[in-house]
């Protein structure tokens, strides 16, 4: 009875284990590959449009509107990324602890998205995808934001020779 119990123990541990870790693993990736998806570039802004360098080499989210419930939205996504270095909000109107763009400045941009409420500008100065002001595009934004900021290159290990 022991050598049985042994062989599925084994057999748990050489192939359950790892089929879960498989599977868990893969529905992460394809969970990131469908983000990216999503996230492929809609649109783009000239450098020449942000003469003031305000939104080059940062990820930027675009606040187009001040519309009811956005300065309740705001708080709490730069509290979730405070300490993440590239990533700003900016908005056109007034919102208390973000800065405000000048009224003409990207003016096409904010023309050409006046139905959304929210843009989300990668550090390249491409749209990645904008947003309306409802609980579902504003969870799927978190996630795309999260995405989108660019991850911190960690060093190499080296051996000691």
């Amino acid at each position: 009875m022991g050598k049985l119990l042994s062989w599925i123990v084994l057999g748990i541990f050489l192939v359950v284990v790892p089929f879960i870790s498989w599977y868990y693993l893969k529905q992460g990736l394809d969970f990131r590959k469908n983000a990216l998806m999503e996230l492929t570039p809609k649109d783009s802004i000239s450098s020449n449009t942000d003469s003031l360098d305000i939104i080059t080499r940062k990820t930027t989210l675009l606040v187009l509107t001040n519309g009811e419930g956005i300065s309740d939205i705001i708080p709490p996504i730069l509290q979730q990324f405070k300490n993440t270095d590239g990533f700003q909000v900016l908005s056109y109107d007034s919102l208390p602890g973000i800065q405000q763009l000048p009224d003409k400045y990207l003016s096409d941009v904010r023309s050409r998205y006046s139905d959304k409420s929210f843009i989300l500008i990668d550090s390249a100065l491409n749209i990645r995808n904008s947003y309306m002001h409802d609980m579902n595009s504003i969870r799927k934004m978190v996630e795309h934001i999260a995405i989108v900021i660019p991850r911190v290159k960690e060093s190499d290990i080296k051996m000691k020779q």
